[in-house]
């Protein structure tokens, strides 16, 4: 049967599996994700609105994981002291649909971290696991270091890009920006 998920792509699925970071093969912090009813659309499947709201789950289980590595202990109000961003931009892909009888995992790696900013690669999948889950949506979050106090954009904390790296198991040079 038709669907819009099956829509004409630049890649296939399979080109892009391919193409897909080794870091999130194996993601250091996946997470499972609970659906509730709320969550739902009038078709019975996950609200597009609510995919955000799982991907911000999934970098706080990242962010809590970094933390501990980093062996830093005090949050202010979920985000850590001296290392607070904001979101500049956001990409999702849905390749399927979730529902509310998903088994629903996420998890995030890094891709690269600049001066001033990160990005992050999501993935939800619904399966038993993660690890053998089916892709249903992937995304791009890129966060900007910013200090709430002063209103203004602020250098990467000197414990991230080590710790990052540490947490994803690659060397720091991996981890360079794209060129612009």
């Amino acid at each position: 049967r038709p669907s819009v998920y099956n829509r004409p792509r630049t890649q296939t699925r399979s080109e892009r599996e391919e193409e897909r970071r080794p870091a999130l093969k194996t993601p250091p912090a996946p997470v499972r994700l609970e659906i509730r009813y709320a969550d739902l659309d009038p078709y019975g499947h996950v609200n597009n609105a609510v995919y955000l709201a799982f991907f911000e789950q999934v970098r706080f289980a990242y962010w809590n994981a970094l933390a501990d590595l980093a062996g830093i202990a005090e949050r202010e109000a979920g985000d850590v002291p001296g290392a607070r961003y904001v979101i500049a931009e956001t990409n999702l892909s849905f390749e399927a649909p979730i529902f509310f009888e998903s088994n629903l995992h996420g998890a995030a790696t890094v891709p690269w971290v600049g001066n001033r900013s990160y990005a992050m690669d999501f993935e939800l999948r619904t399966g038993e696991s993660f690890d053998t889950g089916e892709l249903a949506c992937e995304g791009f979050a890129a966060h900007v270091f910013f200090d709430p106090a002063k209103d203004e954009v602020q250098p990467r904390p000197d414990w991230f890009l080590p710790t990052v790296a540490a947490l994803e198991g690659r060397p720091e040079e991996d981890f360079a920006p794209p060129e612009r």
